[in-house]
């Protein structure tokens, strides 16, 4: 078995609160070296007198060139969860795997204090709320530098004329805009598009966006808050939805906590909603 492999991190895209009371856990392990997984989990204060509850045999779930990727949903009664894997390789060697590391597969490790992993408070923040129109949404994602140059007063020095032959780079620019996109609407509602996903568009020095430096303006390049509304606007009168937030979202929840989030987040989010109404 190969234990450098095998990896698994709590509270991340490895550990996760999905709906409900409904959680997934994921592990990693040397491509093809694994023949089964089991996960043995509970409450991690019924552990101190009762150990694990339950054990749940994990599925193979995808693999990559180097690694396969194991996942199990289990359902927990209380707003937390302790878990242990277990692991067999096609060999027959069998450990445990836990907040320790790698250990032998015997009663003694599988019942130590300290060895499990947690997730010590479950919060329904945290789970997964799809709205429900998103399942039926034919989603189209948009680069908005490279779909459509909709007014060259707008394009930034040195701008390319488009030549599919080229190499892209994060420092060229062919012009791509708002306006664009807005010309391109009948277009996209003709080929069934109901949702459109924006790549970044805000300011930037990149053409890609995504090292966005200020959230509250449209890159000048692309337009500006009356062109975004435009598009918004027009995209609706299609019954089409929009998505361009993702990465305000994660600035948001992921850099900003406590007064932080309650001084300085949430009035981010409440401008920016008043600048541009609701984008869905």
């Amino acid at each position: 078995m190969e234990l450098t492999a095998i990896y698994h991190r709590p509270e991340s895209e490895y550990a996760y609160l999905y709906k409900d009371k409904t959680v997934h856990i994921r592990i990693r392990a040397k491509k093809d070296d694994i023949e089964s997984i089991n996960l043995h989990y509970g409450d991690p204060f019924i552990f101190m007198e009762e150990f694990y509850q339950d054990t749940k045999e994990m599925s193979k779930i995808t693999s990559d060139a180097l690694f396969d990727y194991w996942q199990v949903e289990v359902s927990v009664d209380f707003a937390r969860i302790q878990y242990l894997f277990e692991l067999k390789d096609t060999e027959g060697q069998s450990i445990l795997y836990g907040d320790k590391g790698c250990v032998d597969n015997s009663l003694e490790n599988l019942h130590a204090i300290g060895n499990g992993f947690k997730l010590p408070y479950l919060h329904e923040i945290d789970a997964c709320k799809v709205p429900d129109w998103v399942s039926n949404t034919v989603w189209y994602q948009i680069f908005p530098e490279r779909f459509a140059n909709g007014n060259a007063r707008l394009n930034p020095e040195e701008t390319l004329d488009w030549d599919s032959s080229i190499t892209p780079n994060s420092d060229d620019f062919f012009g791509g805009d708002l306006q664009g996109i807005i010309d391109h609407l009948d277009y996209l509602q003709d080929l069934g598009i109901t949702g459109l996903y924006l790549c970044p568009i805000f300011e930037s020095t990149s053409n890609h966006k995504y090292n966005t430096t200020d959230y509250f303006e449209i890159d000048r390049h692309f337009g500006d808050k009356e062109n975004f509304r435009e598009l918004i606007e027009q995209a609706h009168q299609r019954g089409m939805k929009s998505c361009w937030m993702r990465y305000l979202i994660i600035l948001v929840r992921n850099r900003l906590n406590g007064k932080m989030l309650s001084k300085m987040g949430r009035g981010l989010l409440t401008k920016i909603g008043s600048i541009f109404n609701n984008s869905q």
